[in-house]
């Protein structure tokens, strides 16, 4: 028995690589199946953990499953448009709190989620630094949307525009960072969140004037007259919402 065993370990010693590609192999065949099933499970859960806080969703007449991914995980195309009316006449119920969610434009590649301040409290998110949002044109941004985005507050993001040939569609409006949440890892972490009414700026709902007479607007006059100023036809790369 002794001979066998020598014989063995000697064969083993002597054929490293091939023993080390063996031994390998049956380790990925044994453990990898628990891993994937493992790893499948807390995915799971985390999602499930997710769509268990919320309550209800209530949106327009469509996909249930387009309505839940936009909502919970801001990934899917934008379902069919609501009114906020809804939202006020479910408030006025006295049954439930509603909190409008407004999720269809980006910045680069991060969702910005236009809510109400209660979604902060709903989803127990707190600041690593900064505040919410407080006046039209600010934006808190998650966790990884900070690092990929590359910005702490005092910094401004700029929205995308959904299509470089809609020139008189979605304008690209320019933020304020105000405050970068605490990770939570959950879909949160990589959203802009903005206040519905800066996502209906986005939208080009609203729209205001530049101050010609301004020094910063130098560039965009053609001629002045006293008091009668003529602008340029240039075009601003984007909007920004001043004092």
């Amino acid at each position: 028995m002794r001979d066998v065993l020598f014989l063995a370990w000697r064969y083993l010693a002597h054929n490293r690589v091939k023993t080390a590609v063996l031994v390998g192999s049956i380790m990925l065949i044994v453990y990898l199946p628990v891993a994937l099933r493992v790893l499948v499970r807390q995915s799971a859960a985390e999602l499930t953990a997710r769509a268990e806080a919320t309550p209800l969703l209530i949106g327009a007449k469509g996909s249930p499953l387009e309505l839940a991914l936009s909502s919970l995980y801001f990934e899917s195309d934008t379902p069919e448009l609501t009114t906020y009316a809804e939202a006020e006449r479910i408030a006025d119920t006295g049954l439930a709190q509603a909190i409008p969610l407004y999720v269809r434009f980006k910045v680069r590649s991060q969702p910005i989620v236009g809510t109400s301040l209660e979604y902060f409290n709903v989803r127990n998110l707190r600041f690593a630094e900064g505040r919410a949002m407080a006046m039209l044109g600010e934006c808190v941004l998650g966790a990884r949307a900070a690092e990929a985005l590359d910005v702490s507050v005092g910094g401004t993001v700029v929205s995308s525009p959904e299509s470089v040939f809609d020139i008189a569609g979605v304008y690209p409006l320019k933020m304020q960072v105000v405050g970068v949440l605490d990770r939570s890892y959950t879909a949160d972490d990589v959203a802009v969140f903005v206040d519905l009414k800066t996502a209906w700026i986005v939208q080009g709902l609203v729209h205001g004037h530049q101050d010609m007479a301004a020094p910063e607007a130098a560039s965009g006059v053609l001629s002045r007259e006293g008091d009668n100023i003529v602008a340029n036809a240039s075009v601003v790369q984007f909007t920004e919402i001043t004092p």
